[in-house]
Protein backbone atom coordinates (compact mmCIF):
# COMPACT_ATOMS: atom_id res chain seq x y z
CA UNK A 1 0.00 0.00 0.00
CA UNK A 2 1.53 3.52 -0.84
CA UNK A 3 1.21 6.15 1.65
CA UNK A 4 0.55 9.44 1.65
CA UNK A 5 3.05 10.93 3.66
CA UNK A 6 1.87 14.65 2.99
CA UNK A 7 -2.02 13.22 4.41
CA UNK A 8 0.30 11.70 7.43
CA UNK A 9 1.68 14.76 8.50
CA UNK A 10 -1.47 17.03 7.59
CA UNK A 11 -2.94 15.03 10.23
CA UNK A 12 -0.71 16.43 13.13
CA UNK A 13 -1.53 18.87 15.65
CA UNK A 14 1.23 21.01 15.54
CA UNK A 15 2.29 22.68 12.85
CA UNK A 16 5.02 22.16 10.64
CA UNK A 17 7.16 24.72 8.84
CA UNK A 18 10.58 24.40 6.56
CA UNK A 19 12.42 27.06 4.92
CA UNK A 20 15.54 27.67 3.25
CA UNK A 21 18.16 29.99 3.59
CA UNK A 22 16.40 32.52 1.45
CA UNK A 23 13.44 32.18 4.00
CA UNK A 24 11.44 30.54 1.04
CA UNK A 25 8.81 28.45 2.12
CA UNK A 26 9.18 24.38 1.26
CA UNK A 27 6.57 22.67 3.16
CA UNK A 28 3.56 24.23 5.18
CA UNK A 29 1.93 21.13 6.93
CA UNK A 30 -2.37 22.05 7.48
CA UNK A 31 -2.01 23.12 11.07
CA UNK A 32 0.79 25.54 10.17
CA UNK A 33 -1.12 27.61 7.42
CA UNK A 34 -4.45 27.52 10.22
CA UNK A 35 -1.98 28.49 12.78
CA UNK A 36 -0.35 31.43 11.18
CA UNK A 37 -3.33 32.70 8.71
CA UNK A 38 -1.50 31.67 5.40
CA UNK A 39 -3.83 29.20 4.11
CA UNK A 40 -3.11 29.60 0.20
CA UNK A 41 0.67 29.69 1.17
CA UNK A 42 2.54 26.92 -0.66
CA UNK A 43 5.86 26.04 -1.67
CA UNK A 44 8.17 28.47 -2.95
CA UNK A 45 6.35 31.46 -1.89
CA UNK A 46 8.38 34.08 0.21
CA UNK A 47 7.65 33.59 4.06
CA UNK A 48 7.52 36.92 3.86
CA UNK A 49 4.22 37.74 2.38
CA UNK A 50 2.37 35.79 5.65
CA UNK A 51 2.75 38.27 8.52
CA UNK A 52 2.34 35.94 11.28
CA UNK A 53 4.51 33.21 9.51
CA UNK A 54 7.43 36.01 9.30
CA UNK A 55 7.50 37.19 12.96
CA UNK A 56 7.73 33.37 13.63
CA UNK A 57 10.30 33.18 11.79
CA UNK A 58 12.41 36.25 12.61
CA UNK A 59 11.62 34.63 16.39
CA UNK A 60 13.41 31.22 15.57
CA UNK A 61 16.64 33.36 15.05
CA UNK A 62 17.62 30.45 12.41
CA UNK A 63 20.43 32.51 11.79
CA UNK A 64 22.21 31.01 15.17
CA UNK A 65 21.75 27.49 13.69
CA UNK A 66 24.83 25.92 12.82
CA UNK A 67 25.46 22.71 11.50
CA UNK A 68 27.20 20.18 13.67
CA UNK A 69 27.26 16.59 12.12
CA UNK A 70 24.95 17.32 9.36
CA UNK A 71 22.20 18.13 11.71
CA UNK A 72 21.72 21.10 14.18
CA UNK A 73 18.27 21.85 16.55
CA UNK A 74 16.95 24.37 19.71
CA UNK A 75 14.30 25.16 21.24
CA UNK A 76 12.71 28.67 20.83
CA UNK A 77 9.55 30.23 23.08
CA UNK A 78 7.92 32.46 20.35
CA UNK A 79 4.80 35.07 20.67
CA UNK A 80 2.45 35.09 17.93
CA UNK A 81 -0.54 36.93 16.78
CA UNK A 82 -2.47 35.17 13.66
CA UNK A 83 -3.44 38.26 12.63
CA UNK A 84 -4.19 42.11 13.74
CA UNK A 85 -5.54 43.05 16.80
CA UNK A 86 -5.60 39.48 17.97
CA UNK A 87 -3.54 38.88 21.43
CA UNK A 88 -0.01 37.23 20.99
CA UNK A 89 -0.25 33.43 21.85
CA UNK A 90 2.73 31.45 23.69
CA UNK A 91 4.17 29.24 21.28
CA UNK A 92 7.36 26.18 21.78
CA UNK A 93 9.08 25.50 18.49
CA UNK A 94 11.92 22.61 18.08
CA UNK A 95 13.72 23.93 15.14
CA UNK A 96 16.05 21.78 13.32
CA UNK A 97 18.68 22.44 10.39
CA UNK A 98 19.77 19.80 7.94
CA UNK A 99 21.57 19.77 4.73
CA UNK A 100 19.78 18.80 1.84
CA UNK A 101 21.79 19.05 -1.99
CA UNK A 102 24.26 21.39 -0.63
CA UNK A 103 21.56 24.02 1.13
CA UNK A 104 20.68 24.54 4.53
CA UNK A 105 17.15 23.66 5.13
CA UNK A 106 15.06 25.33 8.37
CA UNK A 107 12.17 22.66 9.71
CA UNK A 108 10.07 23.77 12.74
CA UNK A 109 7.84 21.47 14.74
CA UNK A 110 5.59 24.56 16.50
CA UNK A 111 3.05 23.91 19.14
CA UNK A 112 0.37 26.35 21.37
CA UNK A 113 1.79 26.25 24.67
CA UNK A 114 -1.12 28.52 26.46
CA UNK A 115 -3.20 25.75 28.21
CA UNK A 116 0.23 24.66 29.55
CA UNK A 117 1.18 27.72 30.93
CA UNK A 118 -1.93 28.32 32.82
CA UNK A 119 -1.75 24.59 33.98
CA UNK A 120 1.95 25.25 35.49
CA UNK A 121 0.68 29.11 36.29
CA UNK A 122 -2.41 26.86 38.21
CA UNK A 123 0.23 24.65 39.46
CA UNK A 124 2.55 27.40 41.03
CA UNK A 125 -0.65 28.99 42.83
CA UNK A 126 -1.93 25.90 44.04
CA UNK A 127 1.99 25.69 45.82
CA UNK A 128 1.87 29.21 47.11
CA UNK A 129 -1.51 28.40 48.49
CA UNK A 130 -0.34 25.30 50.34
CA UNK A 131 2.84 27.27 51.41
CA UNK A 132 0.60 30.31 52.73
CA UNK A 133 -1.34 28.04 54.98
CA UNK A 134 1.27 26.17 56.27
CA UNK A 135 2.94 29.18 57.19
CA UNK A 136 -0.50 30.37 58.29
CA UNK A 137 -0.92 27.24 61.05
CA UNK A 138 2.87 27.68 61.92
CA UNK A 139 2.09 31.63 63.27
CA UNK A 140 -1.52 30.45 64.26
CA UNK A 141 0.18 27.86 66.96
CA UNK A 142 2.79 30.54 67.73
CA UNK A 143 0.10 33.25 68.49
CA UNK A 144 -2.30 30.56 70.36
CA UNK A 145 0.71 29.84 72.89
CA UNK A 146 0.69 33.86 73.41
CA UNK A 147 -3.04 34.34 73.84
CA UNK A 148 -2.85 30.97 76.29
CA UNK A 149 -0.51 33.21 78.69
CA UNK A 150 -2.42 36.29 77.73
CA UNK A 151 -5.95 34.53 78.77
CA UNK A 152 -5.12 32.73 81.61
CA UNK A 153 -2.89 35.58 83.38
CA UNK A 154 -5.56 37.42 83.23
CA UNK A 155 -8.11 35.02 84.53
CA UNK A 156 -5.72 34.38 87.87
CA UNK A 157 -5.83 38.25 87.97
CA UNK A 158 -9.26 38.75 88.31
CA UNK A 159 -9.79 35.72 90.60
CA UNK A 160 -7.20 36.82 93.16
CA UNK A 161 -8.38 38.40 96.43
CA UNK A 162 -5.82 41.15 96.86
CA UNK A 163 -7.36 42.40 92.94
CA UNK A 164 -8.90 45.99 93.11
CA UNK A 165 -12.51 46.36 92.34
CA UNK A 166 -11.60 49.38 90.37
CA UNK A 167 -9.95 47.48 87.63
CA UNK A 168 -11.88 44.93 86.75
CA UNK A 169 -13.85 46.32 83.78
CA UNK A 170 -10.61 47.13 82.54
CA UNK A 171 -9.23 43.61 82.77
CA UNK A 172 -12.43 41.99 81.90
CA UNK A 173 -12.28 44.50 77.94
CA UNK A 174 -8.80 43.51 77.59
CA UNK A 175 -9.46 39.80 78.36
CA UNK A 176 -12.44 39.62 75.82
CA UNK A 177 -10.14 41.17 73.14
CA UNK A 178 -7.54 38.53 73.73
CA UNK A 179 -10.31 36.23 72.55
CA UNK A 180 -12.09 37.46 70.07
CA UNK A 181 -8.45 37.33 69.17
CA UNK A 182 -8.45 33.84 69.32
CA UNK A 183 -11.35 33.60 67.67
CA UNK A 184 -9.90 34.84 64.45
CA UNK A 185 -6.82 33.17 64.68
CA UNK A 186 -9.42 29.64 64.87
CA UNK A 187 -11.26 30.47 61.96
CA UNK A 188 -8.28 31.47 59.87
CA UNK A 189 -6.64 28.18 60.84
CA UNK A 190 -9.77 26.21 60.00
CA UNK A 191 -9.58 27.97 56.50
CA UNK A 192 -5.80 26.99 55.51
CA UNK A 193 -6.04 23.86 57.18
CA UNK A 194 -4.22 21.89 54.57
CA UNK A 195 -4.84 17.17 54.20
CA UNK A 196 -7.44 14.71 53.27
CA UNK A 197 -10.93 15.60 53.03
CA UNK A 198 -12.89 14.57 56.43
CA UNK A 199 -16.40 13.97 55.75
CA UNK A 200 -18.60 14.36 58.71
CA UNK A 201 -22.31 15.41 59.94
CA UNK A 202 -22.05 19.05 59.24
CA UNK A 203 -24.82 22.35 60.07
CA UNK A 204 -24.17 24.93 57.02
CA UNK A 205 -25.54 27.56 59.01
CA UNK A 206 -22.23 27.56 61.40
CA UNK A 207 -20.13 27.19 58.18
CA UNK A 208 -21.64 30.54 56.85
CA UNK A 209 -21.58 32.24 60.41
CA UNK A 210 -17.31 31.80 59.82
CA UNK A 211 -17.67 32.29 56.54
CA UNK A 212 -19.44 35.61 57.23
CA UNK A 213 -17.30 36.30 60.06
CA UNK A 214 -13.99 36.23 57.39
CA UNK A 215 -15.63 37.80 54.58
CA UNK A 216 -16.47 41.14 56.51
CA UNK A 217 -12.94 41.93 57.24
CA UNK A 218 -11.85 41.63 53.24
CA UNK A 219 -14.94 44.02 52.11
CA UNK A 220 -15.13 47.65 52.26
CA UNK A 221 -18.35 48.84 53.75
CA UNK A 222 -20.41 49.94 50.68
CA UNK A 223 -20.79 46.42 50.79
CA UNK A 224 -23.68 45.29 53.24
CA UNK A 225 -23.38 41.44 54.28
CA UNK A 226 -26.69 39.35 55.20
CA UNK A 227 -27.19 36.27 56.50
CA UNK A 228 -30.63 35.62 56.11
CA UNK A 229 -32.03 33.15 58.80
CA UNK A 230 -33.51 30.59 57.82
CA UNK A 231 -37.72 29.32 57.76
CA UNK A 232 -36.85 25.81 59.32
CA UNK A 233 -34.07 23.93 60.85
CA UNK A 234 -31.61 23.57 57.92
CA UNK A 235 -30.66 19.63 57.54
CA UNK A 236 -27.56 18.43 58.35
CA UNK A 237 -25.18 17.80 55.32
CA UNK A 238 -22.01 15.17 55.07
CA UNK A 239 -18.95 17.27 53.98
CA UNK A 240 -15.70 18.37 54.70
CA UNK A 241 -16.09 21.76 56.44
CA UNK A 242 -13.01 23.36 55.39
CA UNK A 243 -13.50 22.54 51.62
CA UNK A 244 -17.29 23.96 51.72
CA UNK A 245 -16.03 26.77 54.11
CA UNK A 246 -13.10 27.66 50.81
CA UNK A 247 -15.98 27.04 48.52
CA UNK A 248 -18.28 29.34 49.65
CA UNK A 249 -15.36 32.14 50.14
CA UNK A 250 -14.34 31.75 46.49
CA UNK A 251 -18.20 32.78 45.83
CA UNK A 252 -18.36 35.41 48.58
CA UNK A 253 -15.50 36.93 46.75
CA UNK A 254 -16.43 36.46 43.35
CA UNK A 255 -19.24 38.12 44.28
CA UNK A 256 -17.68 41.30 46.05
CA UNK A 257 -15.50 41.55 42.56
CA UNK A 258 -18.69 41.96 40.80
CA UNK A 259 -19.58 44.81 42.79
CA UNK A 260 -16.99 47.68 42.75
CA UNK A 261 -19.09 50.49 43.46
CA UNK A 262 -20.90 48.74 46.30
CA UNK A 263 -24.16 46.49 47.31
CA UNK A 264 -25.51 43.52 48.66
CA UNK A 265 -24.38 40.04 49.50
CA UNK A 266 -26.66 37.78 51.28
CA UNK A 267 -25.88 34.31 52.14
CA UNK A 268 -29.80 31.81 52.56
CA UNK A 269 -30.13 28.51 53.59
CA UNK A 270 -33.55 26.58 52.66
CA UNK A 271 -33.91 22.72 52.89
CA UNK A 272 -35.76 21.51 49.47
CA UNK A 273 -37.01 18.09 47.87
CA UNK A 274 -37.20 17.31 44.66
CA UNK A 275 -39.74 14.19 43.56
CA UNK A 276 -38.74 11.49 41.46
CA UNK A 277 -41.72 11.31 39.47
CA UNK A 278 -41.35 15.20 38.30
CA UNK A 279 -39.04 15.88 35.05
CA UNK A 280 -35.76 17.41 36.31
CA UNK A 281 -33.31 18.58 34.34
CA UNK A 282 -29.98 17.76 35.21
CA UNK A 283 -27.55 17.92 37.16
CA UNK A 284 -30.99 18.54 39.29
CA UNK A 285 -31.87 14.64 41.36
CA UNK A 286 -34.57 13.47 43.14
CA UNK A 287 -34.09 13.30 47.05
CA UNK A 288 -33.55 15.76 49.73
CA UNK A 289 -31.27 18.59 50.03
CA UNK A 290 -29.93 22.19 51.61
CA UNK A 291 -30.15 24.60 48.78
CA UNK A 292 -27.31 27.58 50.33
CA UNK A 293 -27.71 30.55 48.11
CA UNK A 294 -25.45 33.15 47.42
CA UNK A 295 -26.73 36.22 46.02
CA UNK A 296 -25.18 40.06 44.95
CA UNK A 297 -26.43 43.00 43.04
CA UNK A 298 -23.40 43.03 41.28
CA UNK A 299 -22.98 43.60 37.15
CA UNK A 300 -24.37 40.12 36.08
CA UNK A 301 -23.52 37.89 33.49
CA UNK A 302 -24.63 37.34 29.90
CA UNK A 303 -25.76 33.97 28.36
CA UNK A 304 -22.32 33.23 26.87
CA UNK A 305 -20.78 33.94 29.78
CA UNK A 306 -23.00 32.13 31.72
CA UNK A 307 -22.68 28.74 29.58
CA UNK A 308 -18.98 29.01 30.03
CA UNK A 309 -18.27 29.93 33.96
CA UNK A 310 -17.55 26.46 35.49
CA UNK A 311 -15.47 25.60 32.01
CA UNK A 312 -11.33 25.94 33.45
CA UNK A 313 -8.97 28.77 32.95
CA UNK A 314 -12.54 30.73 32.01
CA UNK A 315 -12.72 33.98 33.81
CA UNK A 316 -14.66 37.38 33.12
CA UNK A 317 -11.40 38.79 35.39
CA UNK A 318 -8.07 40.78 34.13
CA UNK A 319 -5.48 37.94 33.54
CA UNK A 320 -3.45 39.43 36.26
CA UNK A 321 -6.17 37.77 38.86
CA UNK A 322 -5.45 34.55 38.30
CA UNK A 323 -6.21 31.54 36.08
CA UNK A 324 -9.46 31.64 35.82
CA UNK A 325 -10.05 28.13 38.21
CA UNK A 326 -12.14 29.26 41.00
CA UNK A 327 -15.70 28.54 39.97
CA UNK A 328 -14.36 25.11 38.31
CA UNK A 329 -12.54 23.93 41.45
CA UNK A 330 -15.94 25.17 43.63
CA UNK A 331 -17.91 23.14 41.30
CA UNK A 332 -15.62 19.85 41.51
CA UNK A 333 -15.70 19.82 45.18
CA UNK A 334 -19.84 20.76 45.43
CA UNK A 335 -19.80 17.55 42.85
CA UNK A 336 -17.24 15.61 45.20
CA UNK A 337 -19.59 15.77 47.86
CA UNK A 338 -22.76 14.24 45.69
CA UNK A 339 -24.41 17.64 45.34
CA UNK A 340 -24.37 20.33 42.01
CA UNK A 341 -24.73 24.17 41.48
CA UNK A 342 -27.19 26.26 39.46
CA UNK A 343 -26.57 30.08 38.90
CA UNK A 344 -29.30 32.69 37.68
CA UNK A 345 -27.86 35.82 36.17
CA UNK A 346 -28.89 38.91 33.89
CA UNK A 347 -26.75 41.55 32.90
CA UNK A 348 -26.92 44.54 35.46
CA UNK A 349 -29.23 42.72 37.60
CA UNK A 350 -27.08 40.69 39.80
CA UNK A 351 -26.43 36.86 40.07
CA UNK A 352 -27.76 34.06 42.47
CA UNK A 353 -25.39 30.96 43.22
CA UNK A 354 -27.36 28.06 44.33
CA UNK A 355 -25.29 25.39 45.92
CA UNK A 356 -27.33 21.59 46.67
CA UNK A 357 -25.92 19.52 49.25
CA UNK A 358 -27.98 16.20 49.74
CA UNK A 359 -29.13 15.58 52.89
CA UNK A 360 -27.05 13.30 55.60
CA UNK A 361 -29.22 10.00 56.48
CA UNK A 362 -27.05 9.44 59.36
CA UNK A 363 -28.12 10.60 62.72
CA UNK A 364 -25.12 12.75 64.20
CA UNK A 365 -23.20 11.13 66.75
CA UNK A 366 -22.36 12.77 70.02
CA UNK A 367 -19.27 14.23 70.27
CA UNK A 368 -16.90 12.22 73.30
CA UNK A 369 -17.53 12.40 76.34
CA UNK A 370 -15.41 12.32 79.60
CA UNK A 371 -17.59 11.06 82.87
CA UNK A 372 -17.25 13.67 85.25
CA UNK A 373 -17.81 12.42 89.04
CA UNK A 374 -17.80 15.45 90.95
CA UNK A 375 -18.69 18.22 88.66
CA UNK A 376 -18.38 20.83 91.37
CA UNK A 377 -15.01 20.41 92.38
CA UNK A 378 -12.08 21.63 90.15
CA UNK A 379 -9.67 20.91 93.57
CA UNK A 380 -7.02 18.03 94.40
CA UNK A 381 -4.02 16.94 95.55
CA UNK A 382 -2.65 14.77 92.90
CA UNK A 383 0.91 15.24 91.15
CA UNK A 384 0.95 16.54 87.78
CA UNK A 385 3.40 17.16 85.23
CA UNK A 386 2.74 19.99 82.47
CA UNK A 387 4.68 19.19 78.93
CA UNK A 388 5.15 22.33 76.77
CA UNK A 389 8.12 24.07 74.89
CA UNK A 390 7.13 27.15 75.91
CA UNK A 391 8.54 28.30 79.10
CA UNK A 392 5.39 30.92 79.32
CA UNK A 393 2.68 28.46 78.95
CA UNK A 394 4.41 25.91 81.40
CA UNK A 395 4.34 28.90 83.91
CA UNK A 396 0.65 29.54 83.23
CA UNK A 397 -0.71 26.26 83.34
CA UNK A 398 1.74 25.72 86.61
CA UNK A 399 -0.06 28.61 88.51
CA UNK A 400 -3.48 27.70 87.41
CA UNK A 401 -3.13 24.23 88.60
CA UNK A 402 -1.13 24.91 91.92
CA UNK A 403 -3.76 27.51 92.71
CA UNK A 404 -6.11 24.72 92.74
CA UNK A 405 -4.18 22.84 95.56
CA UNK A 406 -2.11 20.22 92.36
CA UNK A 407 1.56 19.16 92.81
CA UNK A 408 2.80 20.30 89.74
CA UNK A 409 6.05 19.65 88.10
CA UNK A 410 6.97 20.85 84.46
CA UNK A 411 9.25 18.94 81.22
CA UNK A 412 10.40 21.40 78.41
CA UNK A 413 9.66 18.69 75.53
CA UNK A 414 8.69 15.34 75.48
CA UNK A 415 12.09 13.70 75.91
CA UNK A 416 12.78 16.00 79.10
CA UNK A 417 8.73 14.35 79.41
CA UNK A 418 9.55 10.86 78.90
CA UNK A 419 13.10 10.96 81.50
CA UNK A 420 11.01 12.53 84.31
CA UNK A 421 8.17 10.29 83.91
CA UNK A 422 10.17 7.49 84.24
CA UNK A 423 12.37 8.80 87.14
CA UNK A 424 9.07 10.05 89.16
CA UNK A 425 8.41 8.53 92.15
CA UNK A 426 5.66 8.23 93.44
CA UNK A 427 4.29 8.34 89.64
CA UNK A 428 2.42 11.06 88.28
CA UNK A 429 -1.35 11.18 87.86
CA UNK A 430 -1.77 13.13 84.86
CA UNK A 431 0.14 14.52 82.03
CA UNK A 432 -0.62 17.82 80.58
CA UNK A 433 1.17 17.48 76.70
CA UNK A 434 2.20 20.07 73.90
CA UNK A 435 1.58 18.12 70.54
CA UNK A 436 3.69 20.26 68.77
CA UNK A 437 7.52 20.59 70.57
CA UNK A 438 11.11 20.01 69.39
CA UNK A 439 13.25 17.14 69.98
CA UNK A 440 9.71 14.42 70.20
CA UNK A 441 6.57 15.49 69.88
CA UNK A 442 3.21 15.07 72.44
CA UNK A 443 2.08 12.06 70.70
CA UNK A 444 5.01 10.69 70.05
CA UNK A 445 5.82 11.32 73.73
CA UNK A 446 2.65 9.63 75.33
CA UNK A 447 2.86 6.38 73.30
CA UNK A 448 6.88 6.08 75.25
CA UNK A 449 4.87 7.13 78.57
CA UNK A 450 1.94 4.24 77.74
CA UNK A 451 4.81 1.87 77.38
CA UNK A 452 6.12 3.24 81.21
CA UNK A 453 2.24 2.87 82.37
CA UNK A 454 -0.29 1.92 79.87
CA UNK A 455 -3.20 3.22 82.09
CA UNK A 456 -1.55 6.86 82.52
CA UNK A 457 -4.25 9.64 82.12
CA UNK A 458 -3.15 12.49 79.87
CA UNK A 459 -4.30 16.07 78.19
CA UNK A 460 -3.20 16.87 75.07
CA UNK A 461 -2.36 20.55 74.34
CA UNK A 462 -2.44 22.21 70.93
CA UNK A 463 -2.53 25.48 69.26
CA UNK A 464 -2.96 24.05 66.11
CA UNK A 465 -6.30 22.29 64.55
CA UNK A 466 -6.65 18.66 66.03
CA UNK A 467 -5.17 16.68 63.57
CA UNK A 468 -4.28 12.53 62.82
CA UNK A 469 -1.92 12.37 65.69
CA UNK A 470 -4.05 14.00 68.29
CA UNK A 471 -7.14 11.58 67.47
CA UNK A 472 -5.56 8.77 67.57
CA UNK A 473 -4.09 9.44 71.12
CA UNK A 474 -7.37 10.60 72.25
CA UNK A 475 -9.02 7.74 71.11
CA UNK A 476 -7.20 6.13 73.77
CA UNK A 477 -8.95 5.42 77.56
CA UNK A 478 -8.22 8.22 79.87
CA UNK A 479 -6.56 10.99 76.63
CA UNK A 480 -8.63 13.93 76.09
CA UNK A 481 -8.18 17.15 73.58
CA UNK A 482 -7.86 20.96 74.87
CA UNK A 483 -7.17 23.75 72.15
CA UNK A 484 -5.67 26.45 73.14
CA UNK A 485 -6.01 29.20 73.89
CA UNK A 486 -8.43 27.95 76.67
CA UNK A 487 -10.22 29.13 79.61
CA UNK A 488 -8.83 28.02 83.16
CA UNK A 489 -12.03 26.82 83.97
CA UNK A 490 -11.94 24.73 80.98
CA UNK A 491 -8.63 23.63 81.87
CA UNK A 492 -9.51 22.32 85.28
CA UNK A 493 -12.56 21.11 84.84
CA UNK A 494 -11.01 18.94 82.29
CA UNK A 495 -8.23 18.12 84.53
CA UNK A 496 -10.39 16.90 87.73
CA UNK A 497 -12.84 14.84 84.85
CA UNK A 498 -10.14 12.47 83.80
CA UNK A 499 -8.72 12.44 87.54
CA UNK A 500 -11.93 11.22 88.58
CA UNK A 501 -12.20 8.76 85.40
CA UNK A 502 -12.35 5.20 86.62
CA UNK A 503 -9.93 3.24 84.07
Amino acid sequence: MEWQLETIIDSVEDAIVSVDEAYTLVFLNAAAKRVFGCAPATAGQPASRFPALAEAIKQLKLGELHLSNDTATATRRLQIAASAGQDAVPMEAVVSCANANGKRVFTAVIRDISLQQQMEKALYEARKTQAIGALAGGVAHDFNNILTAVISQIDLALTAPEFPASLRDNLIYAQTSARRGAELVSKLQVFSAQGKPAFAPLDLSEVIEQVVFMLRRSMEAKIALQSLPPSTKPWLVKADSNQIMQALMNLGLNARDSMPKGGKLGFELANVTFDAGTSLTPPRQAGEFVRLTISDTGHGMSPDTLSRIFEPYFSTKDASRGPGLGLSITSATIAEHGGWMEVESREGSGTKFHVFLPRDSEPATAPRQVPVADPKSTEGRERLLVVDDEELVRMVIKAVLSYRGYQVSDAEDGQDAVEKYRAASPPFDLVLMDMHMPRLNGHDAIMRIREINPKVKAVLLSGGLQDGASDSATSLPGVAFLHKPFENQDLVRLVRELLDLKT
